[in-house]
């Protein structure tokens, strides 16, 4: 089942009109993602460009991520992606990511797995190029509370919520960046009472078993995320690079120092265009005066200029002059890292990008940036809208077809339980036996006139008796309204539990759900599922149904 993004709740109008309506947007993006025609030159120009402007370093690059890679248990398909990428004719189709808990929402998996659909895609289309899937682990961002938890939907169908602290005991601020956080004991507590939650099935002691694996103390969150990540897709030929290395920022070091330089120029840019978007969309982020990061003391601060040329730290004493900040950069680049302007360009700047695959807030930030590409000679590849899923188990599809609802009906449980129990007032207690004692009087009093002149005595006997059946008719009412009472808390019941599934805490499911408790009931095979039934290249919303055998 397809359905279209401007149905649902949830997808901001930028979003809407980029998949519905791009020439009206075309002029903040390079390339239209719905083009062969702008995917094939978006492709020729990556190649070239990259080949005289940065091959001196594909080799450099290849090595680190090889390391990377098998630290991470990749596996022979990967290796041999990463070798291709030494070749002049090869592209990447790239997305990417916070290290979430156990990779995060659900979403997180399918960014990952479309890669693997637009690059084989791309390959059948355009076989002259090489394309290889990358996920790049955003490991520097530094806001922890948003990634070191999941929700799942416990055996009482209810959204339960998983966090994970160093020792247990949240900060009162997080400035370290999240990649390097180092998981400790606490961890244990909290996948023991994840397995609890979830309950017991054929599946559950090898996820859990990989999960204590990968999530044990002593592993920094971007290890457990990749090595996870890993076992999740299986070896589908993902490329994943933690970009916090410090050999990766030596090569991205060119894009810092221009970042520096010219930190007035992409700032002035990025404001113009959003000046010009926001005539007829809301922007998503807004531009600071210098678009980086800076880790001092393991601590991740905006750099924010200050007069003559000098730079500070943001809510810190930290000063630097120019000469000092050039020389750091110069002597330690692993300590510069970029903002959510500067990232896309750092993550171009190293591969061969003909695609982002970006969900809706990202192929939203993007419209502001093509300026900022300009001022580094580069232009935005295509951004891809990531595929947009909701899966379908066998209670949510069982409830769907008794009741004729789709999806869309599932998005507002209050008006969804209005229309069911509008549908059951057909059968209502109160008109039927309403309804019943009118005609049941009317009868009788037709018929006492006639018995009346056969024997007035015998004709009031009766008709007492008859008021006496019409006044029990109540407590047959009264028996049949409980009935339908407890029939509306069973349907008002499973309304709840359905919508839970599908919009957890009205949301999408994609946005909220970790993809745990959908491994822990359909084991290895969910993946297979969803790559079999999911399009990369529909841009509408779609369905797996997971009890299909098709599926």
């Amino acid at each position: 089942m397809n359905i279209p993004f401007n149905s649902l709740p949830g997808y901001n109008e930028l979003f809407l009109d980029y998949i519905d309506n791009f020439q009206s947007l075309r002029q903040f993006y390079e390339y239209d993602y719905a083009s062969q025609d702008e995917l094939r030159k978006c492709a020729e120009y990556v190649s070239e460009s990259y080949k005289t402007g940065r091959q001196f370093f594909r080799e450099d690059l290849t090595s680190v991520l090889l390391g990377q890679n098998e630290k991470f248990g990749s596996g022979e398909k990967t290796i041999r992606n990463i070798s291709l990428l030494n070749e002049h004719n090869t592209l990447a189709v790239v997305t990417g990511q916070q290290v979430g808990l156990l990779t995060g929402p659900m979403y997180t998996v399918i960014k990952a797995l479309n890669t693997v659909q637009l690059a084989d895609r791309l390959g059948k289309l355009f076989p002259e190029f090489n394309f290889v899937p990358v996920f790049w682990l955003e490991s520097d961002d530094h806001d922890f509370l948003e990634i070191n938890n999941i929700s799942v939907i416990n055996k009482d169908y209810e959204v339960q919520r998983f966090s994970f602290f160093e020792n247990g005991t949240e900060k009162e601020k997080y400035l370290t960046p999240a990649g390097r956080i180092v998981i400790d004991d606490h961890i244990r507590g909290l996948i023991n009472d994840l397995e609890s939650s979830l309950g017991s099935t054929d599946f559950s002691g090898e996820l859990f078993e990989a999960i204590r694996k990968y999530y044990s103390p002593g592993k920094s969150m971007s290890e457990a995320f990749g090595s996870f990540m890993n076992c999740v897709l299986g070896d589908r030929g993902v490329i994943l690079i933690d970009p916090s290395d410090a050999r990766i920022k030596e090569l991205i070091k060119p894009v810092f120092r221009r970042a520096l330089a010219e930190s007035s120029l992409i700032a002035e840019n990025v404001i113009n265009t959003t000046v010009e978007l926001e005539s007829s969309h809301i922007a998503q982020v807004k531009p600071k005066p210098v678009n980086l990061f800076y880790i001092h003391e393991g601590s991740r601060y905006l750099l924010e200029p200050r007069d003559g040329g000098n730079f500070a730290l943001k809510n810190s004493r930290q000063r630097f002059t120019g000469d000092e900040l050039y020389d750091l950069l110069e002597s330690s680049p692993a300590n510069f890292s970029w903002n959510v302007i500067t990232r896309p360009v750092c993550q171009d700047y190293i591969f061969p990008t003909v695609a982002y695959i970006g969900g809706p807030s990202e192929v939203s930030y993007f419209a502001q940036l093509k300026g900022a590409y300009k001022v580094f000679d580069m232009r935005m590849p295509v951004i891809y809208p990531r595929t947009s899923v909701t899966l379908i188990d066998g209670r949510t599809k069982a409830f769907m077809e008794k009741n004729g609802i789709d999806l869309t009906g599932l998005s507002d449980e209050k008006e969804l339980i209005k229309l069911l129990l509008r549908r059951s007032l057909d059968s209502n207690p109160e008109d039927i036996f309403g309804k019943m004692k009118d005609e049941l009087v009317a009868l009788f009093y037709t018929f006492e006139k006639q018995l009346n002149a056969i024997d007035a005595n015998q004709t009031s006997a009766f008709m007492k008796r008859a008021n006496q059946f019409t006044e029990s008719l109540e407590v047959a009412k009264e028996k049949f309204s409980a009935a339908q009472a407890r029939q509306n808390e069973v349907l008002t019941g499973q309304v709840k539990k359905v919508v839970t599934t599908v919009y957890p805490g009205t949301l999408p499911q994609e946005r909220v759900l970790n993809i745990t408790m959908y491994l822990n009931k359909y084991g290895n095979e969910l993946l297979n599922m969803i790559e079999r039934n999911v399009s990369v290249d529909i841009f509408m919303h779609q369905t797996v149904d997971l009890t299909s055998n098709s599926a």
